[in-house]
């Protein structure tokens, strides 16, 4: 159909400013669904939760979402957010049992970095920070800081999760990005860009094999980590019915140089959706997950690691 613009909107649209478009800013603070709304001037606009720092709206400029939220998230400051892009730090999975699974970033609430809010012709940015305390020295007892920046274009969302050791011992560590990308039929979508990469299948119980194909399929229950190969920017592509409908653009650094980049490829079906999950949920999405998380890095004190993620409807 006709395509649909702002300009469509503007009798219902809230009071707009005198540059024709409303700014960034801080909504619903106070509770649990506070989060920095930014609105760029081509008319996109991204949602962040304080809590977790966790993205969960992404809009192209023609008001479509692509990323995933469940229906079934809970909005509590004390779970996880189901969906959107959940921030995976200092460990993935569970390997230490003294922390929560994939670590405490997720679940503590960010603040704003004074003065990060811009809005721009080019982008609109933030940028969430976390450091260390009490209750995460009781999982984890290391000195950190995180910053997380989210980056809107008119074309693309690119988010970048740095960390800190502001200590004066050495830790090891695992990041990642969990991104729930908006799909139409799991059953639909193909990722490709992973061919003849080395890889752990966690649903054979942790097999390792090689990709041996052009395109990855999503017939059952899927849950493989892609092991990074070489250091530099990684391009995954995302396919629906055959039309390409994502270009994710990875990368990884660990003290300034580039390090391999792994690729976690999840969608659980019914079989291995979550209570927060309720099916069919799993049908609107794909989480492709850039990260650290095949073997752990050490991060030397006051170095810093950095890993970004840039997607690029199409």
């Amino acid at each position: 159909g006709a395509s649909v613009s702002a300009s469509d909107f503007v009798a219902v649209s809230p009071p707009l400013l005198t540059s024709g478009m409303a700014s960034s800013g801080l909504e619903e603070a106070g509770t649990h669904k506070e989060r920095v709304v930014l609105r760029h001037c081509s008319g996109s606009t991204a949602e962040i939760l304080l809590w977790g720092a966790t993205l969960v709206s992404y809009k192209t400029p023609d008001g479509k979402d692509r990323i995933f939220v469940s229906p079934g998230a809970v909005y509590d400051g004390k779970k996880a957010i189901r969906g959107g892009i959940p921030l995976v730090f200092p460990q993935f999975g569970q390997p230490d049992k003294a922390m929560p699974q994939h670590g405490v970033a997720r679940i503590s609430k960010w603040s704003v970095k004074e003065g990060s809010l811009k809005d721009g012709p080019e982008e609109s940015t933030v940028v969430f920070s976390l450091s260390d305390s009490p209750e995460s020295r009781a999982q984890w007892d290391h000195a950190f800081t995180l910053e997380y920046t989210v980056a809107l274009s008119a074309v693309s969302l690119t988010v970048t999760l740095t960390a800190i050791n502001t200590g004066d011992a050495a830790f090891n560590f695992s990041f990642l990005l969990h991104t729930y990308l908006q799909i139409p039929e799991i059953a639909d979508t193909t990722v490709h860009g992973l061919a003849g990469r080395a890889l752990v299948d966690k649903v054979a119980g942790g097999e390792a094999s090689r990709e041996q194909d052009s395109e990855i399929k999503f017939p059952s229950f899927t849950d493989r980590i892609y092991i990074g190969e070489a250091p530099g920017a990684k391009d995954v592509t995302v396919r629906c019915a055959g039309s390409p409908t994502f270009a994710v653009v990875s990368e990884a650094r660990v003290a300034g140089e580039a390090k391999p980049c792994d690729m976690v490829i999840w969608n659980p079906y019914e079989e291995a959706s979550p209570g927060d999950l309720p099916p069919p949920a799993f049908k609107n999405f794909v989480c492709v997950e850039p990260g650290l998380v095949n073997e752990m890095y050490e991060l030397a004190p006051k170095a810093i690691a950095q890993l970004t993620q840039k997607i690029i409807p199409m």
